[in-house]
This record gives C-alpha cells, structure tokens and sequence, in this order.
C-alpha cells in the first residue's frame, strides 16, 4: 500500500514540476462532450428534455494566453417522444489565465452559424455562447484536459430563407449550467 501511495505522489510532482503555458504559436486540436436535461413546466403541464452533444474544435495561439479557433458542435435533443438536431460552426475567442502552475481559467466567447432541425425541418440561425466557467489543466506539456460548467448562450433562429410570406423568429437567451468535458492535443 505504501509503494502505491509513494508512486501516486511521485506522479503527481513529476507532472506539477513540468512547465506549459499557452505561447503564441501553439497550436491545438480537441473536442468536447457535453450531456444534460432540463425539466420545465408551460402551461401547467411538465417536460424533461435529455441533450448530447460532440464538439471538435481547432485554435492557434496569436499572443501568448490568447486563442483564436474555429468550434463545431452537433447536439441532438430528445423530449417526449420527440427528437431534434443542432449543428453550429464559428469563430471561438479564448483567453487563458493561469490559477496556478498546470491549471487555467479559460473564459471564452464563441459566435457561430446554426442550423435546427425537426422532423425533416430545417431552420438556420445565429448563435452567441458565453464560457463563464471554464477550466483547463495540462498534466503534461502536449494535453489539456477541459471542463466548463456555466455557459450564456443565445440564439436567433428564423425560418423567413424558406417561406418568405411569414417570417417567423425563435429567441433563445439562457444561462445555462450544463457540464461538458473535454481534451486537448497541443503540438
């Protein structure tokens, strides 16, 4: 027992000891996964809606702690019965700042194209997210390992493309609290 617990500790200041910062140049590749539900209740009657969603994404550094990237994300949403699709793509704006040696507060807003679909429906859109929580820890000087928790998120959906004689808007503003998890591959 007592060789486990010298090893874990020899582990863990051999990875506190190695030094990695965010310089301009680095660049990365990585993705995330998020899961959630959300309960609501409109007009007295309840619903639970379950989500998934994958989101790979690509940054480059251009000042050292400053990050320029493009960020995809498709979710997909199910909810009595009823299931929709969500696909994103945009610029992604990172800063890193550090809380201590291997551990960063990473902030970051990202704008994106939308598309929302239901039951062969299609709608585009325009999306802003906020990062209000997010962290990155590198154990080593080539991975990052994310995690974000509270997120600002809104969306402007509009279907006025496809019938052009009623235009109709959907607005989504939310502050959401829905954890997704994620890696990084720095080279």
């Amino acid at each position: 027992m007592k060789k486990i617990f010298y090893c874990l500790v020899a582990v863990l200041a051999l990875s506190v000891c190695d030094v990695s910062a965010q310089h301009k140049g680095d660049l990365y590749v990585g993705g995330g996964l998020g899961i959630g539900t959300t309960s609501y209740i409109i007009e007295g009657e309840s619903a639970t809606t379950v989500g998934f969603s994958i989101a790979p994404e690509f940054g480059y550094f251009v000042a050292d702690r400053f990050m320029i990237g493009i960020d995809a994300a498709y979710g997909i949403n199910a909810n009595d019965g009823a299931v929709s699709h969500t696909f994103n793509i945009g610029p992604k704006f990172a800063y890193y700042l550090p809380i201590c040696e291997k551990l960063y507060y990473t902030p970051s807003l990202m704008l994106a194209f939308c598309l929302g679909a239901e039951d062969d429906y299609v709608v585009p859109g325009f999306g802003f997210s906020a990062s209000l929580v997010g962290l990155e820890y590198r154990p080593t000087e080539r991975i990052g390992l994310t995690g974000s928790l509270l997120s600002l998120n809104y969306a402007l959906m509009s279907e006025e493309f496809y019938n052009m004689r009623f235009n109709s808007h959907a607005v989504d503003f939310n502050l959401s609290l829905a954890p997704t998890i994620g890696v990084k591959f720095y080279f």
